[in-house]
């Protein structure tokens, strides 16, 4: 049970990144469209994503040294999950995945910086 509490913090940031990536790219920028629907959504692709993350984060300990992987690797799992979630509401068929993963990335980076100053 220890390995698993020790991993929740690492998990929670991916989902915090994931889902709040997901319902800001589904809005187009526009929080006032959000609905419960689109938090749901968010959740989901959050939860998937987060948890795929956190499995290849723990299984390769070198990842998390560096904030750039953690970012890709975020990034890369929250694209996969948006598509699994949810149809693209823009472009082809896996444009807004590809935003929405680059968001989480980006989102990752901000915060490892917030965290550090």
């Amino acid at each position: 049970m220890e390995k698993i509490t020790k991993h929740i913090p690492l998990w929670l940031e991916r989902f915090r990144d994931a889902a709040t990536s997901c319902a800001f790219v589904m809005s187009q920028g526009d929080a006032s469209v959000i609905s419960i629907g689109h938090l749901l959504t968010a959740i989901n692709t959050g939860f998937i994503s987060a948890v795929a993350a956190t499995i290849v984060l723990i299984t390769k300990p070198n990842y998390l040294e560096n904030k750039y992987i953690i970012a890709g690797v975020t990034g890369l799992c929250t694209a996969i999950a948006d598509i699994i979630v949810h149809p693209s509401n823009f472009g082809g068929f896996s444009t807004e995945a590809i935003v929405t993963g680059i968001g989480a990335g980006l989102l990752t980076l901000a915060f490892a910086k917030i965290k550090n100053v």
